[in-house]
């Protein structure tokens, strides 16, 4: 990891959501809030992205889903989005967590939200100025950005692929209610009006990055690429909010999104 120290973490719940914090080992205006793929298992303290966020003075937190892990509730897409909606409220205007393992309490207020998400993290971070005009600082990489497409590349994950995961994987037990009814059906095959493709007016105000792998054989990268010009193509005068990266030898793991944390915060940050 180019010698960067592995950063400490702990787990931390705000409310009923339950992340990791990682600390850039100061005071801090800034935090990243990091919406995970799936299907997974919650973060440990060992977040790939981690040093290269820290390194810059910024926190991080990566949460469990509403319904997810650790957090309280039912998994569904909206419960994403509110995880996520939820946390940006708290971080701006103040709020308290305790992490009971170490018997510690933690007051966050922070300046300036950003937000991050990777895989099936990147179909709700593009919805949050949808919710809340005030998020305007995003990221997203290796994103399922048009999930009802998912599998009409060669070789590309399908929707079948990723709930046949859930169930016989087991890891429904980590997503709660997943499989109780049509909702994630619904959902992947872009019929509850959720997908960042019928969401562009949202962005009018927003700074979005975009990144991809050209290796990347669980999402193909076309799909951002079509995202991207279908940005431009809405807000012509505006292009500049928006910038998309793609990674020639980038595949839909770390190394890639090692790359694109920094190639955003780059650019964010200016």
């Amino acid at each position: 990891m180019n010698n960067v120290d592995y950063p400490k973490a702990v787990f931390v719940r705000i409310g009923s959501i339950g992340g990791m914090y990682y600390s850039c080992g100061k005071k801090a205006s800034k935090i990243i809030v990091y919406a995970p793929g799936g299907p997974t298992v919650p973060d440990n303290g060992s977040w790939p992205d981690a040093p290269y966020i820290l390194k810059r003075g910024i926190d991080l937190f990566v949460p469990d889903y509403i319904g997810f892990g650790r957090s309280d509730g039912k998994f569904t897409p909206k419960n994403c989005i509110r995880t996520l909606l939820v946390l940006f409220e708290n971080f701006k205007m103040g709020c308290g967590g305790i992490s009971y393992y170490h018997s510690q309490k933690y007051i966050f207020k922070y300046q300036d939200v950003l937000f991050v998400g990777r895989s099936l993290g990147g179909a709700y971070v593009p919805l949050l100025p949808r919710f809340n005009k005030n998020i305007t600082k995003l990221a997203i990489i290796s994103p399922a950005v048009d999930q009802s497409e998912q599998g009409r590349v060669k070789g590309e994950e399908t929707n079948t692929d990723f709930m046949r995961e859930m169930e016989q994987g087991g890891y429904y037990h980590l997503y709660k209610g997943v499989l109780q009814d049509n909702l994630w059906w619904d959902h992947l095959e872009d019929r509850d009006g959720l997908s960042p493709m019928d969401n562009l007016e949202w962005l009018k105000n927003a700074r979005l990055f975009i990144a991809h792998g050209k290796k990347d054989k669980c999402i193909h990268f076309s799909k951002s690429v079509k995202y991207y010009k279908d940005l431009v193509q809405a807000f012509p005068d505006q292009k500049g909010q928006f910038n998309l990266k793609i990674y020639p030898k980038g595949d839909h793991g770390s190394s890639t999104s090692n790359l694109a944390i920094q190639d955003f915060l780059d650019w964010i940050l200016v």
